[in-house]
């Protein structure tokens, strides 16, 4: 008989019992108690808007008469408001796989909503014409329904089935939300033919135990009966799970149940090794359709043709994205598997993988060696080296490599990137590239450019109007180049922007330049003249010298913090500031020059103020070279972040003379 291997990678820390549960539930769907519905606030949590009373998770593998699987997965939720920012707990959206070779189904949707009406619970069943079923994507359909009358006090209650044909890919099954959650139930039943790899996620224990039961499927003259290996888990009284600034994806440390197939064996009639080792998951990409078309003939030889050989690498490189780019619009969306070129083409649009399948074939008629790099995006979760997974991975970027062996790394999707500079979700440290031979190896892109912000203002005091006006440039480079187009490219228009602009630094902008904003680019920059008006009180001036604040105080406001904080890259913050003193006045106080350093995210920051004749000068540099803040560094770097802050609260204090 196959048993489940448990490979447990975080510390359960924190014991639950099943006795300690708040509030007691009878599990039956329909069974809401009186007091569940008069129940006005959570004790263990009385900031919560909603309160998860119960969930239950019932996963099973169902066989037919065919011998085919399919893997059902029954919820039953139920829902407690306490206050008015917790109504919209009665809205679900559910998405679920519908492609020609697979096809997931929805059914048994039920809604129920409790109220206290004149000192009675009153039921509200939600009609089935209130279920709205759409086309969300190529292969995916969206079901939303909502529940009736929902108030502060409600208690909803919903249940339905999912029932999936592709048995092998069981949902995370999260125990942990956003809200406190009184009891969580779940039990997961699977043939004796299947062994899984399971993991638990998370800092709270999840009681779990183990049985063995039987079941059965016709065959031909009988049936055959077969054991069914059973997890139960159990939660209770877990808190709600805290989103905290610098997290990539939050529910990768929310207390949850992870399996992945290994492997199905039927004595005698199948056997399916799926991926024990990462060799085996870059064999089953390499002999995918993915690759097929990652290696399929450039199609725009004319173009590539005419462009001149006497360019460097990279502005080759550069010029075959273009090409690209001028055919087929990018339809922001990333995805793993690219569609037939020549499909592409002729549509004019697509995904990521297919501009870069494109792009691929471009620069092998260049001469390059062009190699895809296997990437699980940031908000998808830490990718794991050491634990192999059959469908790891959202997309894939490219390796681009010299003659003379120098490899450079792009993505064509994104027009705000750049040849080494990446949409900072793909700055991981695990990418998986496939190189020429076959092979995989891990490749780290958290570090392939320098990234950060020069910034000089110039400022010029009118004591008569308590104003200054001046300039100010901005030059973003690497990554904040990506991060600054994508900021402008969210407005509407360039007046939008500037309108954002002159609210965030209380200034008026009078003339403004932005350059490179639409370019395929490592750079971009923008240039202003403004006045803003100064505290004063006509004997005295203040200006503060920091028109832009770098960090916010009010970042790391939790006391304490239990998992990691994570940067998405390194950065050099560069900030120059030049204030011509009015005639008539002096300098009473500057700025105090500073020196921290930060070893837990190896960050320095550097402060000097000096004033020579009637020029004030402000020198201000932050470098940090570490993305990872560890959980016993957090007080560290809170306390830090709390000083950055007082470093932009500092004032230029001029004085009547």
């Amino acid at each position: 008989m196959k048993h489940f291997l448990i490979s447990v990678l975080i510390l359960l820390c924190a014991a639950f019992h099943a006795d300690a549960q708040s509030i007691k539930v009878n599990t039956r769907f329909g069974k809401v108690s009186k007091e569940e519905v008069e129940m006005t606030t959570y004790d263990k949590d009385t900031s919560a808007n909603a309160l998860m009373l119960y969930e239950h998770t019932d996963l099973f593998m169902n066989i037919n008469a065919a011998g085919k699987f399919a893997l059902s997965k029954k919820k039953h939720l139920r829902i407690k408001v306490l206050k008015e920012e917790g109504i919209d707990r009665g809205d679900f959206e559910m998405l679920y796989y519908n492609s020609s070779a697979y096809k997931e189904v929805i059914s048994g949707i039920d809604v129920i909503t409790y109220n206290m009406v004149d000192g009675k619970v009153v039921e509200t069943k939600m009609p089935k014409k209130y279920i709205f079923n759409e086309e969300y994507s190529e292969n995916y359909r969206k079901v939303t329904f909502s529940a009736q009358e929902v108030k502060v006090g409600s208690v909803i209650e919903v249940k339905y089935e999912i029932t999936n044909p592709r048995y092998w890919m069981i949902d995370d099954i999260y125990f942990q939300k956003t809200i406190p959650v009184n009891l969580a139930e779940a039990s997961v039943r699977i043939p004796e033919y299947f062994t899984f790899n399971k993991k638990m996620n998370g800092y709270l224990q999840i009681d779990y135990t183990k049985d063995i039961s039987s079941s059965a499927f016709p065959v031909a003259g009988g049936s055959l009966t077969y054991s069914l290996n059973i997890d139960n888990y159990r939660l209770v009284d877990a808190p709600a799970f805290r989103v905290e600034p610098y997290v990539y994806n939050s529910s990768q440390y929310l207390s949850a149940v992870h399996y992945d197939i290994r492997s199905l064996s039927i004595p005698g009639s199948v056997y399916e090794d799926y991926s024990v080792n990462w060799t085996a998951v870059d064999k089953n990409y390499l002999e995918s359709d993915l690759m097929t078309r990652f290696r399929g003939n450039c199609q725009f030889k004319d173009q590539v043709k005419a462009i001149p050989a006497e360019l460097t690498d990279e502005e080759k490189i550069a010029a075959a994205v273009k090409i690209v780019k001028d055919a087929v619009e990018w339809d922001e969306s990333y995805s793993i598997m690219p569609e037939p070129l020549a499909q592409t083409v002729k549509a004019r649009t697509g995904s990521n993988s297919d501009l870069n399948c494109l792009l691929a074939g471009c620069l092998r008629e260049l001469g390059f060696t062009v190699d895809p790099v296997f990437i699980k995006m940031r908000s998808s979760g830490i990718l794991m080296d050491y634990q192999p997974e059959m469908n790891p991975y959202d997309t894939f970027i490219l390796c681009v490599t010299s003659s003379d062996g120098t490899s450079r790394y792009l993505d064509c999707g994104p027009s705000e990137g750049y040849i080494n500079i990446l949409d900072p979700e793909m700055l991981i440290k695990n990418g998986r590239l496939m190189n020429s031979t076959g092979s995989g190896q891990w490749v780290d892109l958290t570090k392939l450019c320098r990234s950060g912000l020069v910034m000089n203002v110039s400022a010029a005091v009118d004591p008569a109007t308590a104003s200054a006006t001046g300039n100010v440039s901005l030059n973003y480079f690497g990554v904040d180049s990506f991060e600054f187009k994508s900021y402008y490219n969210s407005f509407e228009d360039e007046e939008e922007y500037i309108t954002d602009l002159e609210n965030d630094h209380s200034a008026e902008i009078q003339e403004i330049e932005i350059k490179k904003k639409d370019e395929y680019s490592k750079d971009a920059s923008v240039l202003f003249t403004y006045s803003k008006t100064l505290d004063s009180t006509g004997e005295i001036i203040y200006i503060n010298p920091f028109f832009e604040k770098f960090h916010s105080k009010d970042t790391f406001q939790s006391p304490t913090r239990d998992y990691p904080i994570d940067f998405p890259y390194p950065y050099t913050v560069k900030y120059g500031f030049n204030l011509q003193i009015p005639e008539g006045y002096a300098v009473d106080q500057l700025p105090q020059n500073v020196l921290m350093k930060l070893e837990a995210l190896d960050a320095t920051v550097r402060v000097i103020a000096k004033a020579a004749g009637n020029i004030v000068q402000i020198s201000y540099t932050y470098t940090q070279n570490k993305t990872l803040g560890e959980v016993q560094h957090y007080d560290d770097i809170r306390t830090f972040w709390q000083n950055l802050g007082d470093i932009y609260d500092s004032m230029i204090v001029l004085k009547k003379i």
